[in-house]
């Protein structure tokens, strides 16, 4: 098979190209085996994924990408999804949306690179091409490598939610993080436009 040529950004070898409805499927088991990690409170049916996937390919408020791998045959391998979530495009922002299926998120230094250039990808596009000012995370506090890659990063704490996620019969507090554009700009180079 060849390479996909078209993709919408590429970092460290994980390309990133628009959702497809035949990634439904996947997205659905994989979310269900990581509800623990996600807003998600109940299993999801393609029933649901169907009807996710006509809202957010109607939604001027959404940005959600595929995340490819490929061999060295040029074999596409579909990893995860990420996106821009909840923009609001009056006050600039928009949340980070991230999944990848449940072997790679098991691997911790895998995680961290898929993690890592979905970040990348995200705040390039969100930066560059919607102009925001902000990228924003909420992260249950018990996921501490999460957190540890969205701070090496550059994300900063904005505050702490206190017993905010029920998950596995005890309460856990949501820590929000979020990059600037100016700060962004400044770590890894660009040109911050007028706001």
């Amino acid at each position: 098979m060849k390479q996909r040529q078209n993709s919408i950004f590429e970092f460290k070898e994980r390309y990133f190209f628009s959702l497809e409805k035949s990634h439904l499927e996947k997205l659905k088991e994989w979310r269900n085996a990581q509800m623990d990690v996600l807003r998600q409170w109940k299993p999801l049916t393609i029933y649901n994924q169907e009807k996710w996937f006509q809202e957010i390919s109607e939604n001027i408020n959404q940005a959600i990408f595929s995340i490819v791998i490929f061999d060295k045959n040029g074999n596409e391998k579909f990893i995860g999804y990420c996106g821009l979530v909840n923009i609001d495009h009056i006050n600039k922002r928009a949340e980070i949306s991230f999944l990848v299926d449940p072997k790679r998120a098991s691997k911790r230094k895998i995680y961290g690179q898929d993690f890592t250039a979905a970040l990348r990808a995200l705040c390039e596009y969100g930066f560059n091409q919607l102009n925001l000012n902000k990228i924003y995370a909420e992260t249950f506090s018990f996921r501490k490598y999460h957190i540890e890659i969205l701070e090496k990063f550059g994300f900063k704490r904005d505050g702490f939610l206190r017993e905010h996620q029920y998950v596995n019969g005890k309460y856990y507090g949501s820590i929000i993080h979020s990059i600037l554009k100016s700060e962004f700009f400044e770590k890894y180079g660009g040109k911050n436009v007028e706001k």
